[in-house]
């Protein structure tokens, strides 16, 4: 069973921005976990964030419904962490997909690089089969469109590239330049920075302890 605020990536400022949703839905039954982590990477990564004591909503089978319309949460399993998920609308045709799928901007790769990018196509293969046609990322650029085959295909594509620069690429830097210039116009530069700075720092000092690195690729 999911509960609301999970439908989507524990990201300090995506907790602010469901606060709205869960007003409408009211009866908040449990706390946010995300909360306890922001003092100590959020709030240093993005300074002025609100104060936003965000609750969840516990939703029975993984289904509710809202102004008339059917809304499913799906399973995606691991994507830029684990246990991610989409929330899908049958009637619209539209996925709202969280950190699954990724709308021209870079995706956040440091953990799953510890899990492996299948893992994550698998999720793209799970959001795929919902036919959507619509699908409107986490993270994306807002002068795009939200074309399902279009993301879908992007996102895949930038796995892709990634893998093949992981391997070819000898530091953090030579990957973070790579990444720039085969994707110019792309935003979201500074996770672009954490991932590399994690992923080599992981791979640099093999047998400490990656949260580490993790953690300190946003610092």
């Amino acid at each position: 069973m999911r509960s609301l605020h999970e439908c989507r990536h524990p990201g300090g400022v995506d907790a602010t921005r469901v606060e709205e949703l869960l007003r409408r839905l009211q009866d908040a039954l449990t706390r946010s976990a995300n909360v306890a982590a922001r003092p100590f990477v959020w709030d240093k990564v993005y300074p002025g964030i609100p104060a936003s004591p965000v609750t969840a909503v516990t939703v029975p089978d993984n289904r509710f419904t809202l102004e008339g319309k059917d809304l499913v949460i799906v399973e995606a399993g691991y994507t830029d962490t684990d246990a991610s998920s989409v929330l899908h609308v049958p009637d619209l045709g539209l996925v709202v997909a969280g950190d699954v799928i990724y709308n021209s901007a870079h995706p956040y790769l440091s953990e799953t690089s510890l899990a492996g990018l299948d893992h994550w196509r698998q999720a793209i293969d799970r959001v795929e089969s919902l036919g959507a046609r619509s699908i409107v990322a986490g993270h994306q650029n807002s002068d795009l469109d939200d074309d399902a085959a279009r993301t879908i295909a992007e996102t895949r594509e930038y796995l892709d590239v990634a893998e093949e620069l992981f391997r070819t690429q000898k530091t953090a830097v030579d990957y973070f330049n790579a990444m720039v210039e085969r994707y110019p116009d792309q935003l979201g530069r500074t996770v672009l920075w954490a991932t590399a700075q994690a992923v080599y720092g992981i791979r640099e000092n093999p047998g400490e302890d990656p949260v580490q690195f993790i953690a300190g690729g946003w610092l």
